[in-house]
């Protein structure tokens, strides 16, 4: 596994981050569910841009509601 400050994830670094599984996060990149440029693949390996993951998981971070 790689360290936290690898600009780079692979499929399980990423289903682990997401609390997903491996064949989930698959799927998502099948139907084109990750953001253009998020992925790469380098020697045949799928490697995602940990910014991205990290700027989608913020981006879909619901807002708390407060009650007065």
């Amino acid at each position: 596994m790689q360290d936290n400050t690898s600009p780079l994830m692979d499929v399980k670094e990423v289903a682990t981050y997401l609390h997903l599984s491996p064949a989930t996060v698959y799927s998502k990149r099948t139907r084109g569910e990750f953001p253009k440029g998020c992925i790469v693949k380098i020697g045949g390996k799928l490697l995602f841009n940990r910014a991205k993951i990290e700027q989608l998981v913020e981006d879909s971070t619901e807002l708390p509601i407060y009650h007065s």
